[in-house]
């Protein structure tokens, strides 16, 4: 291919291979096939970040896949997300240029015995987001022109964009099933309370029937009774199943938990961070543990994003009434009144201590930056869940 106008056409091919639906794996992996055909390459395994940005997953169809290998099914993420492997203007980058770089030394060396001194890493980006790459592979040397670097870029862009759409998608899907999971449970509550009042009614009244000595009665109340046994069990049942996924959430230590993601956070990026907190933290009920891991790390993730910052303070402060979580960044900070609206992690932030009967602020940090504070009460009903320490008898 020899001419702006064929590659241009093939960009065409690219976008229209895909389908703009969170379910369009298929359709991104045919479109991958498209870019490896018109730049000749041998194999193009596609890896893309997953949503705690620590691992870059292998998107690819069954034939690549079986080349690779289980062993890279995934990678860890900051092994290879550093330069000059992605770089601020998102441009291929070929490592014949680099052979002689540290970068290059420093990949595993099983990785690069299949990527070859000739591959390509072609990123894909959008909203000034890094979201993966394609990894083109070539039989011998290869040497990337202006031109392929031009088409590789825009090729980037486009499959950066169904990325980007797929996840916005599907966070939306997250923040609806969110409300709908407050909703039902408000009239779980609701139904329970009920429930409960209606029981000791009956047993008010089997115990009239008791004092008169109706025994037909006392029959119907005994199945009444019973009855309303079950309804209530089925309805504990289902608020225990909501604590169970909670529990889910956190394995071990809530405490322990809490300083990897910021530590996993700081080796992949590079971003110093800081990490205190009140001895008491460990005794956080579930309920609560469970959303404020959650909040952690979807503000870690806006820090990466949005704040071009160099370093984290996380903060988790805790009384016998309140639990507080601090995430302080020195970034370029933002305005709430203007984005609050529109960015859609806040959103679901803002929902995760709304189910809490918390609250969660933004406001400029001491010395610049933003400072996140997310504030919950400590419930009669959190009590009832299970520990923040799993490991606890």
């Amino acid at each position: 291919m020899s001419n702006g106008r064929s590659y241009l056409s093939e960009l065409v091919r690219i976008n229209d291979a895909l389908s703009w639906s969170p379910e369009g794996a298929a359709s991104f992996v045919d479109a991958v096939a498209i870019l490896r055909d018109v730049m000749g390459a041998r194999i193009a395994p596609a890896y893309l970040l997953n949503a705690s940005e620590d691992l870059l997953v292998l998107v690819s169809d069954d034939e690549q896949r079986a080349l690779l290998g289980e062993s890279f099914a995934s990678m860890p993420a900051h092994e290879h997300i550093r330069e000059p492997w992605v770089n601020p203007e998102e441009w291929p980058v070929s490592a014949a240029d680099h052979l002689h770089d540290e970068a290059w030394a420093l990949l595993p060396d099983d990785f690069k015995e299949w990527f070859g001194e000739s591959g390509v890493v072609a990123s894909l980006h959008a909203d000034d987001r890094h979201l993966g790459a394609v990894l083109l592979c070539f039989d011998g040397p290869f040497t990337l022109t202006d031109e392929q670097r031009d088409f590789l870029a825009a090729a980037g862009r486009i499959l950066g964009n169904a990325v980007c759409r797929w996840q916005f998608t599907g966070r939306e899907r997250e923040l609806g099933a969110l409300e709908e999971r407050r909703r039902l449970s408000d009239e779980l509550h609701a139904d329970l309370s009920q429930q409960v009042a209606a029981l000791g009614l009956h047993v008010g009244l089997t115990k009239l029937d008791v004092t008169e000595r109706d025994l037909a009665r006392l029959g119907d109340d005994v199945g009444n009774l019973d009855a309303m046994v079950e309804t209530l069990k089925r309805t504990l049942r289902h608020q225990m199943l909501g604590l169970r996924a909670d529990a889910e959430i956190l394995e071990g230590v809530f405490l322990d938990q809490m300083r990897n993601l910021v530590d996993r956070f700081a080796q992949q990026f590079a971003i110093t961070t800081s990490f205190e907190a009140d001895e008491c933290a460990d005794c956080i009920p579930h309920t609560i543990a469970a959303q404020l891991a959650r909040v952690l790390r979807e503000a870690l993730a806006n820090v990466q994003q949005h704040s071009r910052a160099s370093h984290v303070a996380v903060r988790l402060r805790c009384s016998q009434t309140r639990i507080r979580l601090e995430v302080q960044d020195n970034g370029t900070g933002f305005d709430p009144a203007r984005i609050l609206d529109s960015r859609l992690g806040i959103k679901i932030m803002t929902e995760r201590m709304h189910q809490l009967d918390g609250s969660i602020h933004f406001s400029p940090g001491p010395g610049g930056g933003t400072l996140l504070v997310a504030e919950a009460p400590v419930r009669a009903i959190d009590h009832a869940g299970i520990p923040a320490e799993l490991g606890a008898s």
